[in-house]
């Protein structure tokens, strides 16, 4: 690729290596801050251009190497240039490399995810005029050397067809592991760079507890003395009733819900109620309390001989604790 402005001088080796800032190699002595800025812009140019040249080759929508990307990401960018061709005395550039190192998730031969930082490739390209030349071996060795990788410890984002059999022919790099992402990486990028994924959790704890031996077994637990049976006492009305019979001979009180009880139903007349009978039955259970007898002018309830109007009056002074 020629360019308008003199290569040679502007990249005096035959490999330039030039990270984010884009900085000229070296200083030549004299030189003012404007010249510097106008050699930095062509710098610029030429890595804009060699990004749009290699989009076009690889089919891509935009390209993915720019000065703008360069200077935003810590990336490096390898420029070969042809030193024996000098049109019009200005050089011209063969090709580029782009690394950078990037945090990735890859899976590995047994699909266990890893997380690794991988030096990867990112983006390379030579001149159509000059391929099948050993240009892209000496670029690519050189950045071997320089980064001080073996080529199955790279990870290539999205390679192309071109650069999967250039990779394959000069350094035998053919299985790969197959990955979720757009990146690839070669059989044996896990047993040099990377070390073995970190056993789990559980894991660890099973061969803890293997190495500890059995856990020794939990002493009996001692239980309370049993308390002797007595008797049980009933929980129904009827049967409670009949058990304190029983054991004081005299029957306890009815159990009363509420007040209302006590006072005789108009929609039942004829039913005494829980009070009087119980009156009656203490009667019964006393034979030395007398009934008052009845006299003309009293009527008699059918009840059980009192006069009508005398029990309700008696039943709540009774209720009422009187």
């Amino acid at each position: 690729m020629e360019f308008p402005f003199d290569v040679d001088a502007l990249l005096p080796e035959r490999i330039t290596v030039l990270d984010q800032h884009l900085r000229p190699p070296a200083r030549r002595p004299g030189t003012t801050t404007s010249a510097r800025v106008d050699l930095q812009q062509q710098i610029m140019t030429i890595v804009d251009e060699l990004g749009k040249a290699s989009a076009k080759a690889q089919h891509l929508s935009a390209p993915i190497t720019s000065a703008s990307r360069m200077q935003s990401n810590r990336h490096v960018i390898y420029v070969l240039k042809d030193t024996s061709a000098r049109p019009a005395g200005k050089g011209a550039i063969i090709g580029f490399l782009k690394v950078g190192y990037k945090k990735l998730f890859v899976l590995d031969d047994r699909e266990a995810h890893n997380e690794v930082e991988p030096l990867c490739i990112l983006d390379f390209y030579i001149h159509e005029s000059v391929q099948r030349h050993g240009h892209g071996r000496e670029l690519f060795q050189y950045m071997l050397q320089k980064e001080r990788v073996e080529p199955h410890q790279l990870a290539i984002d999205r390679p192309s067809q071109k650069l999967l059999k250039f990779l394959n022919k000069h350094y035998n790099l053919e299985t790969t592991v197959p990955q979720v992402n757009n990146f690839v990486i070669f059989e044996g990028f896990f047993a040099h760079q990377h070390r073995p994924p970190t056993p789990s959790l559980r894991a660890t704890r099973h061969s803890r507890a293997a190495s500890a031996g059995p856990t020794p077994a939990a002493p009996p637990r001692k239980l309370p003395p049993k308390r002797a049976e007595g008797d049980i006492k009933p929980y129904s009305s009827s049967d409670r009733e009949s058990w304190e019979t029983r054991q004081n001979g005299v029957p306890s009180a009815p159990s009363c819900q509420s007040r209302s009880c006590c006072v005789p139903c108009a929609s039942a007349p004829r039913t005494p109620p829980p009070v009087f009978c119980w009156l009656l039955t203490l009667g019964a259970a006393q034979p030395n309390v007398a009934a008052p007898a009845s006299s003309p002018s009293s009527p008699v309830s059918s009840t059980g001989g009192l006069p009508q109007g005398w029990w309700p009056k008696a039943a709540a002074t009774a209720a009422m604790g009187g």
